[in-house]
C-alpha cells in the first residue's frame, strides 16, 4: 500500500481527514502512527486513532479538541516522559503522544515492534518506517525494534504475547521469544495493574489458550504468577493425568469448549467481558492451593481436602498485588471455593440439593458450570472418566434451574420480626433461622407465608 492508496483511505476517515487539513492549514508535523497504520495495511478499519506531535506544537492539542468537538484526559507520567493524551468513546478513542526524540525516526526506533513502528506524515503525506517494517506486516511476525526494546519497557513482553492472540496468523520472532525467556524475572518490576491490563487482553481475546502456552513457555507465567510454581511438582489423583500445573493450563484451554457444550445443549450463555475474565482468572488460581493440602490416605490414594480454601488465599494475594478491582476479586474468589461443590456431587444427588446449590452460588452459577465442565474434561484420569455423564447430567440440570428465579431470588415469606416474635434477641441466631426457613422454601417444602410461620413455630418456638 503506497502513499497515494493511503491518502484515498484517509480521506475517507473523517477524524484523520479533519486532523489532516487542520496540521496542514497550521503547518503542524502531526503524525499517524503505530497500531492505526498496521490495522490499515492489514485491512482493519477500526476508529482507533494513535497520533504523535513534537512537544513544542503542544498548544495544538486545544486545536485538535476544539475541531473534533473532544476533550483529552491524560495518562501517565511527565517525570517519566510517558504523558498520553486520551479520549474514549462509545464509537472511537484517540491516543496522541509527544515524538519520543528530536524526529519522528528517532521517535519510530524506540518503538517496541517493527510492526507498530511506522508513521504517516499528516502534512507532507509520506510513509517512514524503521527498516523491515512492511515485510513483518508482510510475513506477520512479530519482531522487536532495537536489543534494547525490552530492555526499555519489560511490559512489551507481555504485548508480544497479547499480538499474537488478537492479529490474526502472526507469530513471536524466535529471537525475539528467546529473548523474553532469559528476560522473563523483569517483569516482576512492572506495576501489577499495568501487567493485568495485558493479561485482560490476552484472556478476552480470541485465542487465549495461545497465549497462555507463550505465557508458560517463555516462563513469563511463572514469573508473574510465582504462586503456580507450587503446583509444577504436584502429582495428583486418579481423578487427573497431569500434574497439577499442566491440569490447570489445560482447564483454561478448555473453558470454550465448555461454552460448546453448554450450546450444543440448547443453553447458550453470553458472557460479557467481566463474566470472562471472572472465569477464566479462577481457572488459572482455583488448585493454588494443593500443595498445601496434599496427602495421602493408608491405601496409598492421594487427596487435596479443602484445598478451595487455601487456594481462595493465595489467589486474594496474587490479586491484591494485580490490582484486581474489588469486584472482580470477590468473582473470582467466588468460583475458587465453589469449584468442587458440583465435581463433587454423586449420581443420587437429590433435586433439593441442587436448587441449594443454585441458590448459594447465585448468579455466578453459570460461570460455575463453565469451570466445572472444562475442570472436569482437563482431568482425564481413570474415575474422573466414570464421573463424565454424572457431572454433565448435574451441569444441565443446574443450568435450566438457574432461569427459575425462585430458586435463585426467593421471594421472602417471613422476616425478622417474625423470628423475633418468638422471643429470640436480635443476632446471628435470627439470621440462621431465617436462612433454615429460605433454604426449605428453595427446596420446595415451604411455599407460602403461612406454612413458614406453622414451621417457625414448631421448630423455633
Amino acid at each position: 500500500m503506497d502513499s497515494g492508496v493511503l491518502k484515498s483511505e484517509f480521506l475517507k476517515d473523517p477524524v484523520i481527514s479533519t486532523l489532516s487539513a487542520l496540521a496542514k492549514e497550521r503547518d503542524i508535523p502531526l503524525y499517524l502512527v503505530g497500531g492505526t497504520l498496521r490495522d490499515l495495511f492489514l485491512g482493519l478499519h477500526r476508529r482507533d486513532y494513535d497520533f504523535a506531535l513534537s512537544r513544542a506544537a503542544s498548544s495544538f492539542i486545544q486545536d485538535i479538541e476544539k475541531a473534533l468537538e473532544i476533550r483529552f484526559f491524560q495518562v501517565g507520567k511527565e517525570e517519566t516522559d510517558t504523558v498520553t493524551f486520551r479520549v474514549i468513546r462509545k464509537d472511537m478513542s484517540i491516543d496522541l503522544t509527544y515524538l519520543q526524540g528530536n524526529s519522528i525516526e528517532e521517535d519510530l526506533e524506540r518503538r517496541d515492534f517493527t510492526v507498530n513502528a511506522l508513521a504517516y506524515s499528516m502534512v507532507e503525506e509520506r510513509l517512514c518506517g524503521v527498516e523491515g517494517a512492511l515485510e513483518d506486516l508482510h510475513e506477520k511476525l512479530i519482531r522487536a525494534v532495537s536489543n534494547d526494546s525490552i530492555n526499555r519497557d519489560p511490559l512489551r513482553m507481555l504485548r508480544a504475547v497479547r499480538y499474537a492472540c488478537t492479529l490474526e496468523g502472526f507469530a513471536i520472532d524466535p529471537a525475539l521469544f528467546k529473548e523474553m525467556a532469559l528476560k522473563k524475572d523483569l517483569i516482576q518490576a512492572v506495576p501489577g495493574e499495568r501487567t493485568k491490563s495485558e493479561l485482560d487482553q490476552i484472556l478476552l481475546s480470541r485465542r487465549p489458550e495461545v497465549g497462555m502456552r507463550l505465557l508458560s513457555e517463555s516462563g513469563l507465567l511463572l514469573s508473574l504468577i510465582p504462586e503456580l510454581k507450587r503446583l509444577e511438582t504436584v502429582g495428583q489423583n486418579e481423578h487427573h493425568h497431569l500434574n497439577a500445573f499442566l491440569h490447570t493450563l489445560l482447564t483454561i484451554e478448555k473453558i470454550p469448549w465448555a461454552a460448546r457444550w453448554i450450546a450444543g445443549k440448547g443453553r447458550d450463555i453470553s458472557l460479557s467481558p467481566e463474566d470472562r475474565l471472572a472465569l477464566y482468572y479462577g481457572a488459572l488460581f482455583h488448585d493454588l492451593g494443593k500443595q498445601d493440602t496434599y496427602s495421602k490416605d493408608e491405601k496409598g490414594r492421594v487427596h487435596f481436602y479443602h484445598h478451595e480454601s487455601h487456594s481462595s488465599g493465595w489467589a486474594l494475594g496474587r490479586m491484591d498485588h494485580l490490582r484486581f478491582s474489588n469486584l472482580l476479586k470477590s468473582r473470582v474468589l467466588r468460583l475458587i471455593e465453589t469449584h468442587m461443590r458440583i465435581l463433587n456431587l454423586s449420581k443420587d444427588t437429590k433435586e433439593a440439593a441442587l436448587k441449594r446449590l443454585v441458590h448459594q452460588v447465585g448468579e455466578e452459577t453459570p460461570l460455575l458450570v463453565h469451570l466445572t465442565l472444562a475442570d472436569k474434561e482437563a482431568s482425564r484420569g481413570i474415575l474422573s472418566l466414570q464421573n463424565d455423564d454424572v457431572v454433565e447430567s448435574h451441569c444441565f440440570r443446574i443450568l435450566e434451574l438457574f432461569v427459575e428465579k425462585e430458586i435463585l431470588h426467593p421471594p421472602p415469606l417471613i422476616t425478622g420480626h417474625d423470628v423475633m416474635a418468638l422471643g429470640y434477641p436480635p443476632g446471628p441466631r435470627v439470621g440462621r433461622i431465617l436462612s433454615y426457613i429460605r433454604n426449605r422454601q428453595v427446596e420446595g417444602e415451604i411455599k407460602t407465608r403461612e406454612e413458614a410461620l406453622r414451621v417457625l413455630k414448631e421448630e423455633f418456638a
